[in-house]
């Protein structure tokens, strides 16, 4: 019979076979992607020359980055002077090489004066060809765990209008003086308990757009709408896009949507393009005399979208979250052109307006849809297979969008997935095998 300190010491070199190779890994797999990326990110220049503008993609990552993609689909530019990018517009009122961002910074408890780490929603313009900055409205949160503006706009006049998550509202503000000139809130019109369960994160407010005729376009993404919002009279409900349906629903019309884009009458509209992220999908519903009605839709091989853009030659300019990539596909449903980025969250193809606004609808251009995935046959692809088989949807987008951000590969992940468990297994039988016990307080009664 095998002594029991003989059984301890097998145990120990078995789980240390088992867990210092994997945690070594993970060590070297962060190394490399984390040098990988400061390498590419410090051999950008900030700017671009007048010539290099037209026909340029912009590229806003949630990872921290500010991209400019040529016409070949190669970066040359980039800017990281905050912790995350969202959405990002041209803005040639303010000039021609001016775009205009809702970005965030993460601020250290020291410097917040909070005893958490603070929240710093900016509105920036920044200028392409000469690397100027200007900053046009901005709110600092003391909870680090504040939802982020993912969304602002400029509507003239040196007004924006923004889409402000964190207090589940959508404002007008005069970046000259600073005041909110008009409002709406989310309780005005929505149930508390609509949206599931997010306490810290009720509606998820994520992308607005003014539209003609005094209206405002808002994403409710927590409760799978969007909705359309007159501004002296309020939601109209008629236009109401998608439904609020409970987590285990099947069949959703849209399932926790980024980025719609408004098509005009004028393109051939009224129609919404917008990206059904969880799904898996971009696709478009048309507005007829009944509603909403879908007449497009583009899901071949995406990993959660969260934005697409009609163009004016009837392409769609398509970011691929969690594949790493910015595509364009034309007409047939055929990649074009591609861009790869870090967890990129807008793209904005330079020259064609803002969003869709220079592009035409799909039932105009005749489109059809494409919805079939070709099998990944590599491990990876055999992995994340699985996961979808085993896990629904949103934990395995969950997963994803870890690995699509933070610099470990997903081999890496894999690895700390199994190392970090055992490495929790060996120190609980370390204690249990120590001449230490816990003892629970003694309280006076």
């Amino acid at each position: 019979m095998i002594d029991k300190e003989v059984q301890k010491t097998i145990l120990r070199i078995s789980l240390a076979l088992m867990v210092v190779p994997s945690l070594v890994y993970v060590g070297l797999d962060i190394g490399l992607v984390s040098a990988s990326s400061s390498s590419q990110d410090s051999n950008y220049p900030g700017t671009i020359s007048e010539s290099e503008l037209e026909g340029a993609t912009l590229i806003a990552s949630q990872s921290g980055s500010l991209s400019v993609a040529s016409k070949g689909g190669t970066i040359i530019a980039r800017m990281s002077a905050h912790d995350a990018y969202f959405d990002v517009d041209r803005v040639k009122p303010l000039g021609s090489a001016t775009v205009l961002y809702a970005a965030v910074d993460i601020i250290p408890r020291d410097e917040c004066g909070w005893r958490s780490k603070c929240v710093r929603n900016v509105v920036e313009t920044y200028n392409l060809t000469t690397g100027e900055t200007k900053l046009l409205y901005e709110q600092t949160i003391p909870d680090e765990t504040a939802p982020q503006w993912h969304d602002a706009d400029y509507i003239g006049d040196g007004k924006i209008v923004v889409a402000d998550m964190s207090r589940d509202r959508v404002f007008i503000a005069n970046t000259t003086t600073g005041i909110i000139t008009w409002q709406w809130q989310a309780g005005q019109a929505f149930d508390p308990s609509s949206g599931g369960d997010n306490p810290q994160d009720w509606t998820h407010l994520n992308d607005v757009e003014v539209l003609p005729g005094d209206r405002i376009m808002v994403s409710m993404r927590n409760q799978d709408q969007v909705i359309f919002i007159n501004k002296s009279e309020g939601v109209d409900d008629s236009w109401t896009l998608g439904e609020d349906r409970d987590p285990s629903a099947t069949n959703r019309t849209l399932y926790a949507q980024h980025n719609p884009d408004y098509i005009t009458p004028e393109n051939g509209g009224p129609a919404v393009l917008v990206a059904d992220s969880e799904q898996d999908r971009i696709v478009e519903f048309q507005r007829t005399e009944s509603g909403w009605t879908q007449t497009w839709e583009y899901g071949v091989n995406l990993g959660w979208p969260r934005d697409a853009d009609r163009l004016p030659n009837g392409h769609t300019l398509i970011t691929d979250s969690h594949n790493k990539r910015v595509i364009e596909i034309n007409e047939r449903n055929e990649i074009v052109w591609q861009a790869n980025a870090p967890l990129p969250y807008d793209a904005e193809r330079i020259g064609t307006g803002q969003e869709s606004s220079g592009g035409e609808s799909a039932v105009r251009l005749g489109l059809s849809s494409a919805t079939e995935s070709s099998a990944d046959d590599s491990l990876l692809g055999r992995i994340k297979a699985l996961g979808r088989q085993i896990f629904p949807d949103n934990i395995v987008n969950a997963i994803s969008f870890v690995n699509s951000k933070y610099p470990i590969s997903f081999t890496g992940m894999a690895a700390a997935a199994v190392s970090i468990p055992l490495l929790c297994l060996w120190m609980l039988l370390e204690f249990r095998w120590s001449d230490y016990t816990i003892v629970p307080p003694i309280k006076q009664k």
